[in-house]
C-alpha cells in the first residue's frame, strides 16, 4: 500500500475511500502537516492539499503547495478546491501542483460519491506518476551499474579500509570530502554513502562543478527565478531542490570561483538557498557529498580556496587510492570490466590471458580505474576469440617505468620466466604450511581471495 499524506479540509467519505487503497496520514494544520512531511525517513508517494479548515493556521493551502514544492519537489501534489474558475485552475498548475479535485458543493449523496471517486482517481494518477519516476531513476542507477558506475570493487586493504570508512560515515548526515586523482571511484564512493544512508530512497544528484559558469554554477544550483538573466525564459527549481531529501555530489568542488565559495558556505552553515534573481530563500534539505582531484591545502595556501569553506566540508574525509596503490585488485577490476564489455558490445569473451594479465598488473595507470576500464572495453572491441592476448593492450600500455611498453618475444621470455617463478613459491610456501591456504596467504603478504585467485590462474586450484 502506498503512503498517501493528507492534510485539512477533505470530507470524511472521501479519507475513507482513500483508506481503503492507501495509508493515510491525516492531519487538521497545514503547518503541521509540513513539519510531519520534514521528518518522514521516505517521502510519501503523493500528497493531498484542502482548504484550510482551522482559523488559527497561518498557512493556506496555496502557501502550503509552494512550501512543499520548495522542499520535495518530487513529489506531486493534489489540491482540493471549491474554487472553479479557470484563471484559479491555470495558477494552481503554474504553481506546480499535479492536480486538483473541485470539492463536493452540497451534502447531496451522488455528488458527494463522485467527488470521492474523482478525488481517488487523482490520487491513483498521482502515484503512478511517481511510480514511473522512480522506476526511470532505478533504471538510471542500473544502466550506470552495467556501465561500471555504481559499485566499488576491490579487496585490497586499502579498499576495505575505505569501505569501512564510508560505512561508518553514511548513517549519518554529515559532509563528506572525497579527494583522489581521476579515475579512482570518487563519485562511486558518493553513491556507496548515499546508497546506506537514510536519503537512499530520494535522489542523488551529481553535478560537476567544473563544467559552470559561475553564474551557471547558480543557477545550476540554487535554481533561478524568469527573467533573471538573458535566456532565463521560465522558473527553474535547481539541483538543490531536485535532490530535496536526497544527496548531492559536488565533483570537483576545487574549480568554484572564490565569488561563488562564498554563497555555498552561506548555504551549508544555514541550510537555505536563493535562487538567482529571487528575493526569498528556501529551506535546504539534502546531504552534501564534494570531491576533489586538486591539492585543496596548496590550493588553501594560494589563497585559491577558502578555508572556512574547506573546514566546513572537510566534516568527513575520505582519500581515494590509486590504482597503482592496490595492484591486487587488478584482476577483479578486469574480470568485472570484461563481463561488462561483453555483454554490452555482443562479444563472446570470457577471460584475459595470463600475459595479458600480467601486462595489467604491471602497468602504470595514470588514468586509474577508469584507464583500465577503457583498456578493456577496447580489447573486446578488437577481440577475435574468447580469450584476450596481450597484444590487443600493447598500443596503450605504460610500464610502471613510464616507457611504453613493446610486445616482443624477450617480453614473452620474460612472463614466462615471472609465471614460473610464481608457480614455484607458490607450490614452496603451500608445501611448507602444509597445505593451508590461510597461513600460505599471511607469510605471502596477501589476503585468501588473492591467493586462490592465483592458484586458479596459475592452473595450481
Amino acid at each position: 500500500m502506498e503512503t498517501i499524506l493528507m492534510t485539512s479540509g477533505f470530507r470524511p467519505e472521501a479519507l475513507a475511500a482513500a483508506r481503503r487503497q492507501w495509508q493515510v496520514v491525516d492531519i487538521d494544520c497545514q503547518r503541521d502537516g509540513l513539519a510531519h512531511l520534514r521528518r518522514m525517513e521516505q517521502l510519501p508517494h503523493a500528497l493531498c492539499i484542502g482548504r484550510t479548515m482551522d482559523i488559527g493556521d497561518d498557512l493556506d493551502a496555496w502557501e502550503m503547495l509552494e512550501a512543499v514544492r520548495a522542499e520535495a519537489p518530487g513529489i506531486p501534489v493534489v489540491i482540493s478546491t471549491q474554487q472553479t474558475s479557470p484563471k484559479v485552475i491555470v495558477d494552481l498548475m503554474k504553481k506546480g501542483a499535479f492536480d486538483y479535485v473541485v470539492e463536493a458543493p452540497s451534502d447531496d449523496l451522488e455528488t458527494i460519491a463522485r467527488y470521492a471517486e474523482d478525488l481517488a482517481f487523482s490520487l491513483q494518477r498521482a502515484v503512478a506518476w511517481r511510480q514511473v519516476v522512480m522506476e526511470n531513476r532505478q533504471l538510471r542507477d542500473d544502466l550506470a551499474g552495467q556501465s561500471g558506475q555504481s559499485e566499488l570493487i576491490g579487496d585490497s586493504p586499502p579498499m576495505q579500509r575505505i569501505a569501512e570508512l564510508l560505512d561508518k560515515v553514511a548513517p549519518t548526515d554529515a559532509t563528506v570530502l572525497i579527494t583522489g586523482e581521476s579515475g579512482t571511484g570518487k563519485e562511486l564512493a558518493a553513491r556507496r554513502v548515499h546508497e546506506r544512508s537514510p536519503r537512499r530512497n530520494d535522489p542523488f544528484v551529481a553535478l560537476n562543478c567544473g563544467a559552470f559558469s559561475e553564474t551557471l554554477i547558480a543557477s545550476e544550483l540554487f535554481g533561478h527565478v524568469k527573467g533573471a538573466f538573458t535566456g532565463a525564459d521560465m522558473d527553474r527549481p535547481g539541483v538543490i531542490r531536485e535532490a530535496a531529501g536526497g544527496t548531492i555530489f559536488l565533483d570537483e568542488i576545487a574549480t568554484l570561483p572564490l565569488n561563488f565559495q562564498v554563497m555555498l558556505l552561506r548555504v551549508l552553515e544555514e541550510r537555505r538557498a536563493r535562487p538567482v534573481g529571487g528575493t526569498g530563500d528556501y529551506e535546504v534539505n539534502c546531504r552534501f557529498v564534494a570531491a576533489a582531484n586538486q591539492n585543496l591545502q596548496r590550493l588553501l595556501e594560494e589563497r585559491r580556496f577558502r578555508e572556512d569553506l574547506f573546514y566546513r566540508l572537510n566534516v568527513f574525509a575520505v582519500r581515494m587510492p590509486a590504482l597503482r596503490d592496490r595492484r591486487e585488485d587488478i584482476p577483479l577490476l578486469a574480470d568485472h570490466f570484461l563481463r561488462q564489455a561483453s555483454t554490452r558490445y555482443g562479444r563472446d569473451v570470457k577471460s584475459l590471458s595470463t600475459t595479458a594479465m600480467a601486462l595489467l598488473e604491471a602497468a602504470e595507470w595514470k588514468g586509474n580505474v577508469r584507464e583500465l576500464r577503457n583498456a578493456i572495453e577496447r580489447a573486446v572491441i578488437l577481440s577475435e576469440k574468447g580469450t584476450l592476448d596481450a597484444h590487443l593492450f600493447e598500443p596503450q600500455m605504460r610500464i610502471g617505468s613510464g616507457e611504453r611498453h613493446t610486445y616482443t618475444p624477450d617480453t614473452a621470455d620474460y612472463l614466462a620466466c615471472m609465471r614460473k617463478f610464481e608457480c614455484q613459491l607458490l607450490s614452496q610456501t603451500l608445501e611448507e604450511t602444509g597445505g593451508n591456504r590461510s597461513e600460505a596467504a599471511r607469510r605471502l603478504g596477501v589476503n585468501r581471495q588473492r591467493l586462490n585467485y592465483r592458484l586458479r590462474l596459475l592452473g595450481l586450484a
